[in-house]
C-alpha cells in the first residue's frame, strides 16, 4: 500500500510538472473550447461583451490600481516556447498578458494579428531586467538583442482567466 502511494505521489508531481513547463494549449495544456463562428477560447470560457480598448484600461487602472476587466485588442508576441505569454495591442498601448495559475496557454504559432478578449486582473507592473531578457528569449531575440536590455520596464499587465482568439 505504502508503496503505491508512493509511487501514485511520484506520478502525480511529474504529471504537475509536465502540465507548468512543458505543453501548449495545442497540446493539450489548457482548456480548448472552438464556437460555431471559429473563436478559440483558452482557459475559461468568457462572456465576450463590454471589453474595454487600451485607453479605458489604462483610465481604469490610473484610478483603481488594479481591475477585473475584459479587454480587447490583437495579439502580436506569443511565447514561441510554450505559450504562457502573449502581447496585446490596443491603440498605442501593448499590454503584456500571462495566464492565471499557468492553468492554460495558448497557441506558441498562427495566432499574430487576431483579434482577441481576455478576462482578468489588469495592474501596471515592473519587469526586471532579468525577466525582460527571459521573456526576449521567450520570443526568439538574438542574443545582441537580449544583452541590449539593461533596464526594467513598467508596463500594462494582465492576469487572463480566459482568453478568445478569433479565427
Amino acid at each position: 500500500m505504502c508503496r503505491f502511494r508512493g509511487l501514485s505521489a511520484a506520478f502525480f508531481f511529474a504529471l504537475l510538472l509536465g502540465f507548468g513547463c512543458g505543453f501548449n494549449a495545442a497540446e493539450g495544456g489548457g482548456a480548448v473550447m472552438t464556437s460555431e463562428d471559429g473563436r478559440m477560447f483558452y482557459g475559461s470560457v468568457i462572456d465576450l461583451d463590454g471589453a474595454v480598448d487600451a485607453v479605458g484600461l489604462r483610465d481604469l487602472l490610473i484610478a483603481e490600481g488594479r481591475a477585473e476587466v475584459r479587454f480587447e485588442g490583437e495579439v502580436t508576441a506569443t511565447c514561441t516556447k510554450k505559450g504562457c505569454w502573449m502581447d496585446v495591442a490596443s491603440g498605442e498601448d501593448t499590454v503584456f498578458v500571462r495566464f492565471k495559475d499557468y492553468g492554460f496557454f495558448v497557441p506558441t504559432e498562427g495566432v499574430l494579428g487576431k483579434r482577441t478578449i481576455i478576462e482578468g486582473e489588469a495592474f501596471f507592473d515592473t519587469l526586471t531586467v532579468e525577466m525582460r531578457q527571459h521573456y526576449a528569449e521567450d520570443a526568439g531575440a538574438t542574443e545582441e538583442e537580449i544583452a541590449a536590455i539593461t533596464e526594467p520596464e513598467l508596463l500594462l499587465a494582465f492576469t487572463a482567466s480566459g482568453v478568445m482568439i478569433e479565427d
